[in-house]
């Protein structure tokens, strides 16, 4: 289902904590479409020189510095209301947005989808570790999949253009989570009854871990991560066995997924599935590690008030 609407002008809001590294290939990725109408703003927290960077390499664009860090959705907040376009969408200062993604979300937009999803490619050298952490990270938002309409809890409604009507309609993204923002905002899409459409051509692009060890590395920080915020209040043992049961599942899951579609090659699946369930099970270790340490080290990032913009 889709409404007729006119065309929109959009604006993006680049999100960065401590990207110096990023920021500048993020914004310029976006400002390099070649399309009109179109205002990009960066966020920044963090307290380091992401923010002075973009104002000295690229002065156009207006830069929201806050000293304190902010969590994704206060981040994503204080760009909404620093933009101005009828549309909004987000890219993390550590992604590029490629060839057609601004294109591609307006042409969606204008077709009358109130919410707009992107695929996930994966940026740089694809070697297995690359394509095995792109795989653990993005299996429902593979560029292969077929567009169409998608709907929370499915992961593919992720990556959103929202026109700003909807956004004041449903609210502001939730600023204390930690993780997870953008997947409560696409559940709040769904119960609205708003269609969310997925566009694989626009197409949001990801690095992906070098080696091995960086795979695992990356898994276990994420794993401790969620473990931190979403693990239930409960004795260590059924803790460590419900990490089994999903880690279980969660193989699985990600074996399977692309698989149905075929959106990925057979092959490619069993020659990456070592790595695969590498990750897997580091992922839910470090959910368990993070569940174990919340209990007695409370996260040091506690969220706070997005300062004025300036």
């Amino acid at each position: 289902m889709s409404r007729p609407g006119p065309p929109v002008r959009l604006s993006v809001v680049v999100m960065g904590y401590r990207n110096e590294a990023t920021v500048i290939a993020a914004v310029e990725s976006v400002m390099g479409q070649g399309e009109d109408g179109v205002e990009v703003v960066v966020v920044t927290s963090g307290g380091d020189r992401t923010a002075d960077l973009v104002r000295r390499r690229l002065p156009q664009v207006r830069v929201v510095d806050s000293p304190t860090r902010l969590m994704p959705g206060g981040a994503r907040n204080l760009g909404v209301d620093t933009t101005s376009g009828d549309v909004v969408a987000f890219l993390a200062a550590d992604c590029r947005a490629e060839p057609g993604w601004v294109a591609g979300r307006l042409a969606a937009h204008r077709r009358g989808y109130p919410a707009v999803a992107c695929s996930v490619a994966l940026h740089g050298p694809r070697t297995p570790a690359a394509q095995a952490g792109h795989l653990l990270l993005f299996p429902a938002r593979l560029p292969t999949r077929p567009a169409g309409e998608v709907h929370h809890p499915d992961d593919a409604a992720h990556g959103l253009s929202v026109d700003r009507s909807l956004l004041r309609a449903l609210g502001p993204f939730d600023p204390a989570l930690r993780v997870g923002e953008d997947t409560d905002m696409a559940r709040r899409i769904a119960e609205s009854g708003v269609p969310v459409w997925f566009a694989p051509e626009v197409r949001t692009s990801h690095p992906g871990p070098a080696s091995p060890a960086a795979l695992v590395a990356d898994q276990f920080r994420r794993g401790r991560r969620r473990g931190a915020t979403d693990a239930p209040q409960t004795r260590a043992p059924r803790l460590i066995a419900r990490s089994v049961v999903d880690a279980r599942s969660r193989l699985g899951w990600t074996l399977q997924r692309p698989l149905r579609r075929g959106e990925e090659s057979p092959l490619r699946i069993v020659a990456l599935s070592p790595l695969l369930a590498a990750g897997v099970v580091a992922n839910q270790v470090g959910w368990v590690v993070g569940a174990l340490r919340a209990r007695t080290h409370p996260p040091e990032d506690a969220p706070t008030r997005p300062p004025p913009p300036r």
